[in-house]
């Protein structure tokens, strides 16, 4: 029993352009983001799975490496086999998805070594450089796979069990299970449907959540180690150095949502993550919490990203970095309303 209030259905804001130009390509590569997530897995999986309905040959860029052991279970489920180099050359478009900044590619020798391939650009991040030939750049979807949702219902395919439950997890893993400031209306619609299509949504909660590795365990007790916070309670930060990092038994691919230990803390409007998986490297993870944005500071340093959550890398270790970007966070939030 409803209490009559209309529910409307969902619109499907694909592009004209990119339907097109999909309907035009024979050898279309998939392309997503260097230390791909769940997001990245999600569309580029359910773009393999659906491409050969209309005829078409998907060929998925995932280098040596790539793959973190926690998010195997959606390549499998996809079927993808890795793509080489000269067949990716070989295509005629490419699918970049969920890739902010074209430096950004998943993809060896970057968009350079396919000089020929048409690429058509679709993202959800705000600081999208809009690089493709063609852009679908949307800036408050939930994640770039309630954007493959609508591609695909646009182009007529069907949205099998697999794909569903692809899709699903890169929505379920961008909005922190529906519980971030991205979810939207369309986005929890949208997640009724595939419900609807068959996605196995217990299947995929328990790979994400409860299937951690004794080195990711043993990783998680280096960030609660290693927490702290400024005296204001209203920034906490977290460090992993490389050898803590490799002590654990950790590699790049396994840093990822580790953030939110220290975003978890009550009163924090803005944590980050600094981890150095490569050394020399430091990577920032931003989250904002409260309706608080991150981006302008990620962006201090050379990153992007959402609004809520963005980026950056830096050269340096990890104590030269956290006395360079402590300080400007703390300035940060001390500009923010209470």
């Amino acid at each position: 029993m409803t209490d009559g209030t209309r529910i409307e259905t969902i619109a499907n804001t694909t592009p004209t352009e990119v339907c097109e130009a999909i309907h035009a390509a024979d050898r279309i590569a998939l392309i997503g983001h260097v230390t791909p997530d769940a997001d990245c897995f999600g569309v580029i999986g359910a773009m393999y799975v659906a491409l050969p309905e209309l005829g078409k040959r998907p060929f998925a860029a995932l280098p040596a490496g790539t793959v973190a052991r926690r998010l195997e279970f959606l390549v499998d489920m996809a079927g993808i086999a890795p793509a080489t180099t000269a067949e990716l050359a070989g295509c005629d478009l490419a699918l970049v998805m969920d890739t902010a900044k074209e430096k950004r590619v998943n993809v060896e020798g970057k968009l350079e070594a396919m000089p020929e391939t048409r690429i058509v650009n679709i993202d959800h991040h705000a600081t999208n450089t809009r690089f493709g030939a063609v852009n679908w750049v949307e800036g408050d979807a939930s994640s770039s796979s309630e954007l493959i949702y609508l591609l695909i219902r646009a182009l007529g395919c069907q949205v099998t069990p697999t794909i569903a439950t692809l899709i699903y997890a890169g929505m379920h893993s961008d909005t922190q299970g529906f519980s971030l400031s991205n979810t939207t209306t369309r986005s929890l619609k949208i997640a009724g449907e595939l419900a609807q299509a068959g996605a196995d949504i217990i299947h995929t909660c328990e790979r994400l959540h409860r299937s951690r590795s004794r080195s990711e365990f043993e990783l998680l007790k280096v960030i609660y180690a290693n927490t702290r916070l400024s005296a204001d309670g209203r920034l906490a930060w977290s460090t992993a150095d490389h050898d803590e990092i490799r002590s654990a038994g950790c590699v790049a691919n396994d840093i990822d949502d580790q953030v939110e230990i220290v975003r978890s803390i009550d009163g924090v409007k803005v944590a980050i993550l600094f981890s150095e998986a490569n050394q020399g490297k430091v990577r920032m993870n931003f989250r904002g919490e409260r309706g608080v944005s991150v981006l302008e500071l990620a962006r201090q340093f050379g990153g992007g990203g959402h609004h809520a959550a963005a980026g950056a890398i830096l050269d340096g270790s990890i104590s030269e970095i956290t006395a360079r970007v402590i300080p400007a966070a703390e300035q940060y939030v001390a500009n923010l309303d209470h």
